[in-house]
């Protein structure tokens, strides 16, 4: 008899509060979409400034190179005698 009446009886009775329950998780919904919206623009700005600092640094070898043979052909301080 007992579990009969168990069985009509819901857990909770949600007649009323189910809109709140149900507004409450599509505004949880909502914020997690936002908030994974919000770390994609993160990633994306991230990578695309790691390939950046990726296109300095490969390029970085060639201008060493560059540099270190003008400071070869220039001297270090002025010479008496020339301009």
């Amino acid at each position: 008899m007992s579990a009969l009446v168990l069985a009509e009886v819901p857990a909770l009775p949600l007649h009323e509060a189910g809109k709140y329950v149900a507004g409450a998780y599509i505004v949880l919904f909502v914020i997690v979409l936002i908030y994974v919206a919000i770390m994609a623009v993160r990633l994306s700005r991230i990578e695309r400034d790691l390939g950046e600092l990726l296109s300095i640094s490969e390029d970085a070898p060639e201008q060493a190179s560059e540099q270190e043979e003008l400071r070869e052909s220039t001297p270090a301080y002025p010479v008496k005698g020339h301009a």
